[in-house]
């Protein structure tokens, strides 16, 4: 394959990995809080939804795709807990239900009368199936469905900023930049990296030739990544603008119809199909990615045959299904102090392990020392 249109590809898919329910409700929340000072809104959800998650897909790479070598660097115990911990509220527990509440609150305004559980089990079966193969899962992903999520987004933004009223509300520099960097841990895009990042560096390994040392590897992994981090980047941009000037029209609205309220006064009747066509689009490559992901960690965990995938994968959608119908705010009542606790220490072992390769038991001791400080603080 081509090597630009090879990046292209793995960029796009892990935009579209990457960019899925909560990506599409924090940054305009961000902005919705931050009013004029949107722009420092940004700047830290910048840091801790696009920085930080590009970190952790550096050092996945400099672990050579493993994150069990990463999670490793933290303790044995920590090296089998971690990625059950992080897998788990990122695939059935978590992410993936979490897109299903998102995707439905799309698609009402065109099926006023189309219930979650029927919504959820439609979107489930569409998941399973889309998750029974890796490297078809990427390519349809990445050369088909990214790009159009891609394009839809950028459309609605543009229509959206052209008719933007003025924003009204003031918000000090500081406590926007705050905001913003903390809600930028709702998108746990930096758990995310981690698994995405050795989901696309063993399928470039595969596409390479065999005589390709480590190092080059990597060097052509990272190409992808900043493309996708980029992509990111202009989306959410434009969507903090967005929740800055409409924040008067969503300020009663449900988090998971900001877009679709936003999309409907300025686009009109037009924005409801728009809307229920690009938003489940959106939801549906992160949640196939990240429930593909889980299945499989579980299969190797467990040592299981490979011909026993399909049905591991049927019971993490199943559960995914499961919790999907505790709505949005019911599924963001639990993540967000497990996100809490976690983030921080996890946040320096990345930096650490970036840093270097070496002080293995400093980074366990610099990791356990937060953990502990954080449950402390907590309780």
């Amino acid at each position: 394959m081509n090597q630009y249109k090879s990046i292209l590809i793995y960029g796009f898919a892990m935009f579209a990995m990457f960019f899925g329910s909560g990506n599409l409700v924090f940054p305009i929340q961000v902005g919705q809080a931050t009013g004029a000072n949107w722009l420092f809104g940004f700047i830290g959800l910048f840091f801790t939804g696009i920085l930080l998650p590009f970190l952790g897909l550096m050092v996945i790479k400099l672990h050579k795709g493993s994150y069990l070598a990463f999670f490793k660097e933290a303790g044995t115990l920590m090296g089998f807990v971690l990625p059950l911990f992080t897998l788990s509220l990122l695939g059935s527990f978590g992410i993936v239900p979490r897109c299903i509440t998102v995707a439905h609150g799309s698609v009402l305004d065109l099926f006023p009368g189309f219930s979650l559980i029927a919504f959820s089990l439609g979107f489930s079966i569409l998941t399973y199936f889309l998750c029974l193969k890796d490297n078809v899962m990427i390519r349809i992903i990445g050369k088909w469905l990214s790009p159009i999520k891609f394009t839809a987004l950028l459309i609605l933004i543009y229509i959206a900023y052209l008719s933007a009223p003025e924003s009204a509300a003031h918000v000090g520099g500081k406590e926007a930049l705050t905001n913003g960097f903390l809600t930028g841990y709702q998108t746990m895009d930096l758990f995310a990296a981690f698994f995405f990042s050795a989901l696309i560096f063993s399928q470039i390994e595969k596409s390479l030739p065999a005589s390709t040392s480590s190092k080059d590897v990597i060097r052509y992994a990272i190409k992808p990544s900043i493309l996708g981090a980029s992509l990111i980047a202009l989306v959410y941009f434009g969507f903090v603008f967005l929740g800055s000037h409409y924040a008067e029209l969503i300020r009663d609205v449900s988090p998971a119809l900001y877009l679709p309220t936003i999309a409907k006064h300025t686009m009109g009747s037009g924005a409801t199909v728009f809307i229920a066509f690009a938003m489940p689009l959106s939801c549906l490559t992160t949640a196939v990615a990240l429930n593909n992901i889980y299945a499989r960690y579980l299969c190797t965990t467990i040592k299981l045959e490979p011909s026993k995938f399909p049905l591991v994968l049927l019971g993490t959608t199943s559960m995914s299904f499961m919790i999907s119908l505790l709505d949005f705010k019911g599924i963001a009542a639990f993540l967000a102090p497990a996100l809490e606790l976690s983030y921080p220490s996890i946040i320096l072992l990345t930096i650490m392990s970036i840093v270097t390769k070496a002080y293995t038991k400093t980074k366990m001791t610099v990791f356990y020392s937060v953990l502990f400080l954080m449950v402390f603080f907590w309780f």
